[in-house]
């Protein structure tokens, strides 16, 4: 199973349990799936941000844990919630996607030799 699909079922548990407690951790996982969705959407539609993205996303991961800190003590708890949320689902479901998709790339782009290649070649 890929890193990214397993993930995704923790991070589907996760709000599903959000759901059956509900009240404020509900609101606060709406906003942080809402959150997430734009940033997911914001990314996948801009080619150089997508590119950078998925070469730092473990340097993304971070900066949204120091954002989540910093804004525990700026903003208040419900903007922290919704960051927070935001934050696992980024790490769980799509910086996998984003990785596994660049070593796929990465592997169709590689020069392929053959047997060929290395005997011509001295």
């Amino acid at each position: 199973m890929k890193s990214s699909t397993k993930g995704g079922l923790i991070f589907l548990s996760i709000v599903v349990l959000a759901f059956l407690i509900g009240s404020y951790i509900l609101t606060a996982t709406f906003f942080g799936i809402i959150t997430l969705a734009g940033f997911i959407v914001l990314v996948e539609s801009i080619k150089p941000l997508k590119w950078f993205i998925t070469r730092t996303s473990k340097i993304v991961d971070v900066i949204i844990f120091m954002f989540t800190i910093i804004a525990t003590a700026s903003f208040g708890l419900n903007i922290t919630a919704g960051l927070t949320v935001a934050g696992i689902g980024y790490t769980l479901m799509y910086a996998p996607y984003l990785r596994e998709q660049y070593k796929s790339e990465a592997k169709a782009l590689a020069p392929r030799q053959n047997y060929r290649s290395k005997f011509n070649a001295r």
